[in-house]
């Protein structure tokens, strides 16, 4: 049946059921005008298939399959000629339903609603303040959604209530100013992937089960994104290139995995897991950036790193470079299990870095390299604290090093605080420059703790106090106005 209209009102209401074998249902609507309605109601124990076609603004779709046979549905929804302020709205019930919208115009709108086995929404839209919901019920839920245009959202919900059967996936392509996207998935080996450019731009994601995967690339000022997963072997990989962005990934499941990369002024990252063997690195390269880290579990491993500093001056044909690239940065990272490690290293100006550890076997870095705090630059501040036995530490900055061009004052008016409670703790403490303090508190009836702190600069002072026996201290300073204090085996 091909029905075309090209103005006034079209309501086909298509129920087709054979009586003695399943029928075929099909619709084909074409549409040319303005406030134009088509509207297809498919029913019956066999293929039903709806396909609309509407050129022109102020026109709806709606399209309502249902298969009590388990056979596919499929509709297809295209508004594009000279078309705004469009609504498409799709219902499928069944199993293999199949909804394909392609959409144009701002001010338009599409709706998809889908209930059964095997779904897959397909929806592109090009339009400014346009609307795109997907709700998806059951197994092998798969959406697919393409956006371009300003201050236009997307909202995908997938549900499956296992089935036997696989999981949700959920893509999303948005580009345009001041978007918003949202994925909820609920089932297992969920899948979602948003890939998002434009200015104010922001992101939610939420993953409850097992297997969940979620990857987001987004570029633009003032974007936020969120990615929150609940469930077993979590995946989250964030790219982000923009200013005033902010990352908050939360994970609680087992074998949790968090990247995040960014590249950004102002930014704040905030990565929380919770489970066994937790993975999070983060690498920023930004002004004024803040990083927090917590992990709770076993195996733990965190690896922090915000650098690229450039800075040296001599003038008149001499070298010169351009200045530091970020300054202002601020790291932490809390780690409560056994076996954790975490690495900090930051190249720049006025950073603070803090590293928190309980537990049995800590150490304060790797990630196949030295780091353990790590910082090159002028008024930075370190903190580590470690409770537990076997725990190792080391503190590094200045580092009497050309890190990444730094010249002059690599390292001024630093401070380290080191404390470690527990047996065979290791610290290492080492400062270049000016006006450092270093103080490390090996306390707690501690037994064989070993403390080594080295300072070359002007005005330097090291406190060093040790509860126990068979502890170990050896404060080296080079420079002017130094002072030393070493206590052992304080009541």
């Amino acid at each position: 049946m091909k029905t075309i209209i090209k103005t006034g009102v079209s309501v086909l209401a298509l129920s087709l059921a054979g009586a003695a074998m399943a029928q075929s249902n099909t619709s084909d609507v074409e549409q040319t005008g303005v406030a134009e309605t088509a509207t297809v109601d498919q029913s019956g124990a066999g293929t039903n298939t709806s396909d609309i076609d509407q050129d022109g603004s102020d026109n709806t779709a709606n399209v309502t399959q249902i298969s009590t046979a388990g056979d596919a549905n499929t509709s297809t929804i295209l508004q594009v000629v000279g078309s705004s302020n469009n609504t498409a709205d799709v219902e499928q019930e069944g199993e293999g339903n199949d909804s394909d919208v392609t959409q144009e115009g701002d001010f338009s709108a599409v709706e998809v609603t889908q209930n059964g086995t095997g779904n897959i929404s397909g929806v592109s839209q090009d339009a400014n303040l346009a609307i795109t919901s997907v709700i998806q019920t059951g197994n092998q839920n798969d959406s697919a959604v393409t956006q371009s245009g300003n201050l236009a959202s997307v909202a995908v919900t997938q549900s499956n209530s296992d089935g036997s059967a696989e999981g949700n996936d959920s893509f999303v392509d948005q580009s345009g100013s001041g978007a918003t996207v949202t994925v909820i998935q609920d089932g297992q080996t969920n899948i979602s992937t948003v890939t998002q450019s434009g200015s104010l731009a922001g992101v939610t994601v939420t993953q409850d089960g097992e297997d969940n995967d979620s990857f987001i690339d987004q570029t633009g000022s003032g974007a936020a994104i969120t990615v929150s997963q609940n469930g077993t072997r979590n995946d989250s990989d964030v790219t982000q290139s923009a200013s005033l962005a902010s990352v908050d990934v939360d994970q609680d499941g087992t074998d949790n995995l968090s990247v995040v990369d960014q590249i950004a002024g102002a930014s704040t990252i905030d990565v929380t897991q919770n489970g066994i063997e937790n993975d999070s690195e983060v690498t920023g390269i930004a002004n004024g950036s803040d990083v927090t880290v917590n992990q709770q579990g076993d195996d733990n491993e965190s690896t922090v790193t915000q650098n690229a500093a450039s800075q040296q001056f001599n003038g008149l044909f001499g070298p010169f470079t351009l200045p530091v690239l970020n300054e202002n940065q601020s790291a932490s990272v809390s780690q409560t299990g056994n076996g954790n490690e975490a690495a900090i290293a930051q190249y720049g100006r006025n950073q603070v870095a803090s590293i928190t550890q309980i537990g049995d076997g800590n150490s304060s870095g790797n990630r196949a390299g030295p780091a353990g705090i790590i910082q090159v630059g002028e008024n930075q501040t370190a903190s580590l604290t470690q409770n537990g036995n076997g725990n190792s530490s080391s503190i590094l900055q200045g580092t009497d090093g050309n890190f990444f061009v730094l010249t002059g004052a690599a390292s001024d008016g630093n401070t380290a605080n080191v404390t470690q409670n527990g047996d065979d703790g290791e610290s290492t403490v080492e400062q270049n420059g000016d006006n450092n303090l270093a103080t490390l508190l090996q306390i707690d009836g501690g037994i064989g703790n070993e403390s080594i702190i080295s300072q070359s600069g002007n005005s330097n002072i090291a406190n060093v106090s040790q509860g126990g026996n068979g502890d170990m201290s050896d404060v080296t300073q080079i420079g002017n106005g130094n002072s030393a204090i070493v206590s052992q085996n304080i009541p």
